[in-house]
């Protein structure tokens, strides 16, 4: 795509921005309404910073999430009664964010706005690691719904899919979970068809927690100030070997995948290359791995680091589990903890999570980069990179 024909792809995906925010002045007494206005504003700021350095890329407009809080916005704007949007409900140890709570508080809604295709491949177990299905996601919310009964029921729980459906998925949520779908139900598509379609780049797996932009909304200010100088020993989480050894970082990063978040990482590493920075951290420290994650990457066993035991004790061990506390994060985490050492790892969730819970990490905060090599579809046009 040409520079200028890019400029005015820029253009429209601003303006398209800011027209959200217009229609959302009909609805503006909806609570989380400001959330929302917020959240597409830092998609446009990005998209505005991106613009004004001319430097602009094909992938800059595949990875933004306007596409998915456009779904949003059109279907709060036909919703009946509609009460709030992005309402956060605490589900045990962790929290679910409901897009809509419409019918006057009877009816949660979930927007979905990723390819149909893509979304049966996650349903059959074509996931990345920690990528929930909408199957799962629906089980999610059953049960976190029946937590918060109105007028003594459970709210019906609607999943309505933006760019539409295929059929036998559709009838999984409704025949076994009694999921109400909306949406356009298609015939199942050849998975050609997935790396076609730009609508595959429309969902951030996390959209509840982060943009999809969350690389450049400055992941240092999750490093606590420290002087890696002075600290001569590193402990190294799973997503920094599987970061180390994957092909996305050894010269293949030129490819279209399968799954958006690879895309998404794909164009990071072309733009801001990882292996490089880990050198350099590497450079002149111990390198450790606690048995948790060490069990969790075996065939990392030609990365020469020291294997210690986990230390399952410390103020991170205390860290209540649920959301992305998980067990194995906090293993690794407090190990390094005990060891006086710096963590490096690409989960910011955790580390935002653990914050939350008044628990400052000693860490370095990198970008994910998953493995890829099994979803490597087509490699990219050098020009478009």
């Amino acid at each position: 795509m040409e520079t200028q024909e890019l400029l005015k792809c820029f253009d429209e995906k601003i303006e398209w921005g800011w027209q959200m925010i217009e229609k959302l002045k009909q609805v503006h007494k909806v609570e989380g309404i400001d959330k929302l206005i917020r959240k597409i504003q830092q998609e446009v700021k990005f998209l505005k910073k991106v613009r004004s350095t001319g430097n602009v890329k094909k992938e800059h407009l595949q990875s933004t999430n306007l596409i998915h809080l456009n779904a949003i916005v059109e279907r709060l704007l036909s919703a009946n009664e509609p009460v709030s949007v992005l309402k956060p409900f605490k589900n045990e140890n962790s929290r679910l964010e409901v897009d809509i709570v419409c019918n006057g508080g009877s009816s949660w809604v979930k927007v979905i706005a990723r390819n149909a295709k893509a979304l049966t491949l996650i349903s059959c177990g074509n996931a990345e690691y920690g990528q929930k299905s909408v199957l799962d996601q629906a089980e999610a919310y059953l049960k976190c719904a029946k937590n918060y009964p109105h007028m003594y029921k459970p709210p019906d729980i609607i999943f309505y899919f933006a760019c539409g459906i295929e059929i036998p998925l559709a009838q999984k949520l409704e025949n076994s979970l009694n999921i109400i779908v909306e949406g356009k139900k298609i015939d199942v598509l050849a998975e050609d068809d997935v790396a076609s379609d730009d609508a595959l780049y429309s969902e951030s797996d996390s959209q509840s927690e982060s943009s999809s932009n969350s690389n450049l909304c400055n992941l240092l200010e999750l490093n606590k100030s420290i002087e890696t100088k002075s600290i001569g020993i590193l402990n190294l989480d799973v997503s920094t070997l599987l970061a180390y050894v994957t092909n996305m970082t050894n010269g293949h990063a030129n490819f279209l995948y399968v799954e958006p978040l690879l895309n998404q990482q794909a164009m990071w590493e072309r733009s801001s290359p990882l292996k490089p920075v880990l050198d350099q951290l590497f450079q002149d420290k111990e390198l450790i791995v606690c048995q948790t994650a060490y069990d969790n990457f075996t065939n990392i066993i030609n990365l020469i680091v020291k294997i210690v035991n986990d230390i399952p004790q410390g103020r991170v061990m205390e860290l209540s589990l649920g959301g992305k506390i998980k067990e194995r994060s906090r293993l690794v985490f407090a190990t390094g903890e005990n060891f006086k050492s710096i963590t490096v790892s690409a989960n910011e969730g955790f580390v935002r999570a653990a914050r939350m819970q008044g628990v400052e990490c000693m860490v370095f905060i990198h970008e994910p980069r998953s493995l890829s090599e099994i979803k490597e579809l087509s490699p990219l046009d050098p020009e478009s990179s």
